[in-house]
C-alpha cells in the first residue's frame, strides 16, 4: 500500500501553482478587505468594503451557491455618509448572521465598532456602537472569532494606543469592558483560537513606513504578558491573519513588500512559536496583492484564499479575487508534523 504521506504530498503539489490564480469575485472601483464564510446551508457569503475616490468605505455582499465557482452581483448592505470598513462576518446559527465593522466620520474620537444582524444574509440591521469600556471613541479594525461554546472573541485596534481583546457571551450584543491589552503601540491585530488545548494566537504589526510582524500566544485571554515572538522583521510586512488548520496547526497569512508592490505569503506552526519557512503565494510584479483572508476546509494543507488585487501597482483599483486551492503545507511536512 502506498504511504499516505506520499499521497498527501502529491495532492498538495498538484493542488495549485506556485503563484495563486486570483480569479475575480468582484469588480468595483476599489473593493477591499474580504470577510468570507461558508454557511450552515452550504453557501459562501463574502462581505467586503467598497471605497470611493476619497477612500471612504461602505460594505457590500456577494454570495456563491456553487462552492465559490460563481458569484452573485454584489449588493450594498451598509451604506451611509460615514466611513464603514473592515467587516467581520459570522453565522451564529441557522440564518443568524452577525457583522462587525468600524464606523466613523473623520476624527479619531468618532470611530467606533458597530454590530449589525441579518436573518437572510441580505438585509442587515445596524445596532448602536459597542461599549468596550473606553470613555471616548477610537476603536477600529475588529476581527471576531467564534468558539465552540458560542463565546465570541474580538481583537481590535485602539487608535494611538495599540491592540486589545474583548469577549462576548451573548452573540456580540454586549462585551466585557476590561480593555485587555494584547500589545501597546501595535496595529491591525488578528486572533485565532485552538479548541484542542485552549491556545490563543494573536498577530499584529508594528512600525510606520516599514512594518514588522509579531505574534503572541496565551491560554489565558486576560494575560498577554508573555514576550512577543518576531514573525517577520526584515522588510515591510502588513495584513496578517492567523487561522487554525484541521490538523491543529496554525497558519498565518500576510503580505510583504517587494519594491513598490505587495505579495502574499504564509507560514505554518505547530505551537505558534516555531514557524516553518515562508511559503510564497503570489509574485506579481504588475499587481498589488493585499489583505488575504483564508477559508479553511477539511484539508490540513490547502485553503480557499480571498484577497484584494489591484493593477497597475499603486492604482488602488482593487477587486476581490479568489484561489480555490492555495497550498499552505510544504510536501516535506505533509505528515502534519512540524
Amino acid at each position: 500500500m502506498a504511504d499516505p504521506r506520499t499521497l498527501l504530498a502529491g495532492l498538495l503539489l498538484a493542488a495549485t501553482s506556485a503563484v495563486a490564480d486570483g480569479v475575480p469575485v468582484t469588480g468595483g472601483f476599489s473593493d477591499y478587505q474580504p470577510s468570507v464564510i461558508r454557511t450552515l446551508a452550504g453557501e459562501h457569503l463574502l462581505v467586503f468594503e467598497r471605497l470611493d475616490a476619497s477612500q471612504s468605505g461602505n460594505l457590500w455582499i456577494t454570495r456563491s451557491l456553487d462552492g465559490g465557482a460563481s458569484w452573485s452581483a454584489a449588493q450594498s448592505i451598509i451604506a451611509s455618509a460615514a466611513n464603514e470598513r473592515h467587516p467581520a462576518l459570522l453565522e451564529l446559527g441557522p440564518s443568524q448572521f452577525v457583522l462587525f465593522y468600524l464606523k466613523g466620520t473623520g476624527s479619531t474620537a468618532s470611530f467606533r465598532i458597530v454590530r449589525a444582524t441579518s436573518n437572510d444574509g441580505l438585509a442587515f440591521t445596524e445596532q448602536a456602537p459597542l461599549d468596550l469600556g473606553w470613555p471616548s471613541g477610537g476603536e477600529i479594525n475588529p476581527h471576531v472569532i467564534r468558539h465552540a461554546d458560542g463565546t465570541l472573541t474580538m481583537s481590535y485596534q485602539r487608535l494611538g494606543a495599540g491592540s486589545y481583546l474583548a469577549q462576548s457571551k451573548d452573540g456580540g450584543v454586549t462585551w466585557d469592558t476590561l480593555r485587555t491589552a494584547i500589545a501597546t503601540g501595535s496595529q491591525l491585530p488578528r486572533i485565532t483560537f485552538r479548541e484542542s488545548d485552549g491556545l490563543y494566537l494573536a498577530s499584529y504589526q508594528v512600525g510606520s513606513t516599514a512594518l514588522s510582524m509579531f505574534v503572541k500566544t496565551t491560554t489565558n485571554p486576560r494575560d498577554w504578558s508573555a514576550l512577543a515572538q518576531t514573525f517577520a522583521s526584515n522588510g515591510n510586512h502588513h495584513d496578517s491573519l492567523p487561522v487554525v488548520m484541521p490538523d491543529g496547526a496554525f497558519a498565518l497569512f500576510w503580505i510583504v513588500a517587494d519594491g513598490n508592490q505587495f505579495d502574499l505569503r504564509v507560514r505554518r506552526s505547530a505551537d505558534g512559536i516555531t514557524w516553518q519557512p515562508e511559503r510564497v503565494i503570489s509574485t506579481t510584479p504588475g499587481e498589488d496583492d493585499v489583505q488575504p483572508h483564508p477559508l479553511v476546509g477539511d484539508s490540513p494543507g490547502v485553503v480557499e484564499l480571498y484577497w484584494g488585487r489591484a493593477a497597475p501597482v499603486g492604482a488602488n483599483t482593487f477587486r476581490i479575487v479568489r484561489d480555490s486551492a492555495v497550498v499552505v503545507l510544504d510536501a516535506i511536512f505533509a505528515d502534519g508534523f512540524d
